[in-house]
């Protein structure tokens, strides 16, 4: 990894920005200034260093991480993993990376006079935010804190997560130095005089847009990146310190994207190896059921049977996991959501009939969107799919489409058992499911569909109250 090139100009604007103006009412408005910077600053530096504490975590095995204990410190694994976070420490230029379990004792340190076992009192104040992480497997950043020289510090963090269980977290320190240089320039311009009150209110909503415009625009591209759109490079347009941010940012957008790469080809490879042997299972299994049906034998019978229901199960899961590995890009065309879903309702008919649902498309003209026929409609049938699923004989599911000059909406409503308040916060992930068997893919697979639209989805539900999905797409004008 490359190293950037040090800042400079970003303290030489502030020095000149903020000592210049000496009179009194520039405390006042250079002062507001400065608290917005300050935000923007702290935000952003929060942000790189919960992605570079997500980086170092994606790298660590939980079960090194567990294996671990207390007088292991000069043990083989436990040099390799204070190595390995050495090294991601010296390429980021953090202040420290240390590792954490679930009850805040160390299990590896940057730090050599912290050993495993050891108790990390500055993590017991960033217990909520910890709390946070474990319980739902997200990044926090924790408030500035001073250092044993006065200098102000931030801590990211992130969990490694063993499947869906964080447990371990990484904190990375980083030097808050804009924050003591800020804080230096502030105590200056309150000992200023008095005077020329425009020049001094100019001079700070120009200074402070200067400074909080680029961090904003890294913000929104932080935001993007975890979305997950990880092709589009984060450009640098300065050589100071948002600069360096900025590259350091696009640095840890190349892993992720190189790391999210080899994982879909991981993906993609498994399912295909799995498919090629069931092809074998399904037809042996069908001669065999043909056999056992022309000798009568009915008890081997029920047997195969049971097999060929297996394999179709494993089947959708081979199905489904090439469904989400694939990133094909959608082929935008201007489609009548009114007709997609009354044919939905066609197709899907004798499914509700079997289940003794009532399947209702409602439409009172055309909705028309700009989206991918194929993929939009592969979301209209797993949501339709899953909402017949989960309602109980003699329940509705409802399909309906409206929109506006701006938007185009779909609706699959249905008046079944609907969903716990955890389940919502956790449906859209990856591998998380509320059926005894599935593979968790398909609601992940429908969000990344509607976001690679542009769109939206969105979930209503309680416990017995059913269950509202909403896709909002682009609309498209009356000539497409």
């Amino acid at each position: 990894m490359r190293t950037p090139r040090a800042p400079s100009s970003l303290l030489i604007r502030l020095l000149i920005a903020y000592l210049l103006p000496t009179l009194a009412l520039f405390a006042l408005f250079g002062w507001l200034a400065h608290r917005a910077a300050e935000r923007s600053l702290e935000e952003s530096l929060g942000a790189r260093l919960v992605g570079v504490a997500q980086v170092t975590a994606s790298q660590l095995r939980p079960e090194a991480v567990l294996f671990l204990s207390p007088g292991d410190d000069d043990s083989r694994t436990a040099k390799r993993l204070r190595h390995k976070l050495e090294q991601v420490r010296q390429r980021t230029r953090v202040a420290r990376i240390f590792l954490l379990d679930r009850n805040l004792r160390s299990r590896s340190d940057t730090d050599p006079a912290v050993k495993i076992g050891d108790r990390h009192y500055h993590a017991e104040a960033d217990r909520t935010e910890l709390r946070r992480l474990f319980r739902w497997g997200e990044g926090v950043s924790s408030v500035l804190f001073s250092g044993s020289r006065g200098q102000l510090y931030k801590t990211g963090y992130a969990p490694v997560l063993d499947g869906q269980r964080a447990v371990a977290a990484v904190g990375v320190d980083g030097s808050a130095e804009y924050f003591s240089v800020l804080a230096r320039l502030r105590r200056a311009l309150l000992l200023g005089g008095a005077g020329i009150a425009l020049l001094v209110m100019l001079a700070s909503v120009l200074v402070a847009r200067r400074i909080t415009r680029p961090l904003r625009a890294l913000a929104r591209e932080a935001a993007r990146i975890g979305a997950g759109d990880l092709e589009r490079p984060v450009e640098a347009q300065s050589r100071d310190e948002v600069g360096l941010l900025a590259r350091t940012m696009n640095e840890m957008r190349q892993g992720l994207h190189e790391r999210d790469t080899q994982m879909q080809m991981m993906l993609s490879g498994i399912a295909h190896e799995v498919r090629n042997p069931l092809g074998g299972i399904e037809l042996f299994s069908g001669l065999l059921r043909e056999e056992l049906e022309e000798s009568g034998d009915k008890e081997k019978l029920e047997h195969v049977v049971r097999i060929e229901r297996e394999l179709g199960h494993l089947k959708k899961v081979v199905a489904d996991f090439l469904d989400y590995a694939r990133r094909s890009k959608p082929t935008l065309a201007r489609v009548n959501l009114a007709e997609l879903i009354a044919d939905l309702a066609e197709l899907l008919s004798k499914d509700a009939a079997e289940r003794e649902v009532e399947l209702v498309a409602e439409r009172s003209g055309p909705v028309w969107a700009r989206c991918d026929t194929d993929q939009v409609r592969r979301v209209l049938l797993n949501l339709t799919r899953n909402a017949l699923q989960a309602t109980d004989p003699g329940g509705r599911v409802t399909l309906s489409c409206e929109g506006d000059a701006h938007d185009a909406r779909c609706a699959v409503r249905d008046t079944g058992r609907g969903l716990e308040p955890e389940a919502l916060e956790q449906i859209f992930k990856p591998f998380y499911t509320t059926r005894e068997k599935g593979t968790g893919l398909g609601l992940a697979f429908v969000k990344k569909i509607v976001d690679e639209h542009g769109g939206t989805l969105e979930v209503e539900s309680a416990p017995g109250e059913g269950t509202l999905f909403r896709v909002t797409l682009p609309a498209a004008d009356d000539e497409g």
